[in-house]
């Protein structure tokens, strides 16, 4: 990242000026924290800190992450539709499935696998003879084959 050029102290002051605002635009437009922290000329720590020093602050820009899920796909249809030789659309491909990829992890319920679970349940009412008579048969079941175990020993 280079040489950061303020005091860790110094980091707050700038990000109150930079302010939520620039950095939620930033963020959903597709700009790294990286990115930022560096034309600021603090650390991705210093951010971090100021970020989590404030729960408006921290779900705010965790909004903004999830919003940067949709400049991340646009980004990766760009470099498909911009790449000029097939060297290029190589990269160019790679570069997508990371943005996708990136997508998936910010804004999974959007970008993520979708999944799909089967399930079904069947709820019974018994009368209690008929929980204890089903009780009494497994614990009868699980004598007999205690017995023929030992059997076979």
């Amino acid at each position: 990242m280079g040489k950061v050029s303020v005091k860790p102290g110094e980091a707050e002051a700038i990000l109150n000026a930079f302010g939520l605002e620039t950095l939620c635009d930033r963020l959903v437009s597709g700009e790294t924290q990286t990115s930022i922290c560096k034309s600021l000329g603090i650390t991705k720590g210093s951010l971090s800190r100021w970020v989590s020093l404030d729960a408006e602050r921290q779900a705010r820009v965790h909004e903004a992450r999830i919003a940067s899920a949709e400049a991340f796909d646009e980004l990766a249809e760009v470099a498909i539709r911009n790449a000029k030789n097939p060297l290029a659309l190589a990269k160019a491909r790679e570069i997508a499935h990371h943005y996708r990829w990136r997508s998936s992890k910010v804004d999974p319920r959007r970008y993520g696998e979708k999944l799909q679970v089967d399930q079904t349940n069947t709820i019974i009412n018994l009368s209690d003879e008929e929980i204890e008579r089903r009780r009494q048969k497994i614990i009868d079941d699980l004598a007999a084959n205690e017995v023929s175990s030992k059997a076979s020993q």
